[in-house]
């Protein structure tokens, strides 16, 4: 690894660049600030509202900016500019992986890419080949990083760990994709490095998953009793008078019409109340909230 004080004066000239500065708040797990829309081109605009989206876990904001995107159909003979941005590239990919969205678009662009050791890596994320020999293991690291920590494993920490140190180069590439997720892999790795076999951190760690798993179906029994009790409700409605009922059949077509937006309003809310009610779970039990929305990914 290149020296401390090449690092400092690398990061400290992040902030010049908005760009920069949202990629290394993503990996920071820092809330990004995004420009004023009249500074920035729509692309980057595309780019910053995914980010955001993937922090704050919203699924319908990250579906809102990727179909804007990809309404594009730019082939090899005519590729776009956005084609080439690792940046914005990337944000996709960790946004179509952590809302299980169709990747044939995404797939479709990175075929028309050249064929380097970045855009193979980013071709194995979307094929969930995390392992290959072919990627940067820093990418992938700081991929797994934000979606899912569960499948980061001692030995691709061992051989990122190793591949960092004996990049001297890094600073010299032209790459700031690859230069940010090696700085913050390097620091991941310090932090995550996984501990003994039985060791009361490795014994913590499997409980938090076991916990939040717990916490799911927690939720969703919650959930269960709360419907069988509006049902039951329902059923237990008071008779009404004659008058009342005449005047339900007269406008029966109207209740049914606000019945059907009801339920339609309600089965398009699903995953948003299943996520809101899982999270307020383990709330109720104390779990830390800054590992909440992490969690969402286990």
């Amino acid at each position: 690894m290149v020296s401390l004080e090449n690092r400092m004066t690398y990061l400290s000239r992040i902030n010049e660049s908005p760009k920069l500065a949202a990629f290394n708040d993503l990996l920071l797990n820092r809330t990004i600030v995004q420009p004023l829309g009249n500074e920035i081109s729509e692309s980057d605009e595309i780019y910053f509202g995914i980010i955001s989206a993937i922090q704050s876990n919203e699924k319908m904001a990250f579906e809102k900016h990727y179909n804007k995107k990809n309404k594009s159909k730019p082939s090899k003979e005519s590729p776009a500019p956005f084609v080439n941005d690792d940046f914005l590239i990337f944000s996709i990919i960790m946004g179509i992986s952590k809302f299980n969205i169709n990747n044939s678009w995404i797939k479709s662009i990175i075929e028309i890419r050249s064929r380097n050791p970045i855009t193979i890596t980013l071709d194995n994320l979307i094929e969930e080949n995390y392992t290959s020999t072919s990627n940067i293991p820093e990418i992938v690291l700081m991929f797994l990083q934000i979606i899912n920590q569960n499948l980061l494993t001692d030995a691709l920490l061992n051989s990122t760990f190793k591949k960092i140190n004996e990049n001297t180069a890094l600073f010299e590439s032209k790459s700031d994709f690859q230069i940010l997720c090696a700085i913050h892999a390097y620091t991941a790795i310090i932090q995550l490095k996984e501990a003994p076999e039985g060791s009361e951190i490795q014994q913590l760690k499997s409980f938090s998953s076991t916990f939040v798993k717990r916490t799911k179906v927690l939720s969703w029994m919650l959930q269960l009793g709360l419907f069988f009790v509006l049902f039951y409700g329902l059923l237990k409605m008071p008779v009404y008078s004659p008058e009342v009922i005449e005047a339900i059949n007269k406008y029966g077509y109207i209740f049914t019409i606000i019945g059907a937006l009801g339920f339609t309003l309600v089965g398009n809310q699903l995953d948003f109340i299943n996520q809101k009610s899982h999270m307020l779970t383990m709330k109720l039990f104390g779990y830390p909230r800054e590992l909440i929305i992490k969690s969402e990914n286990i």
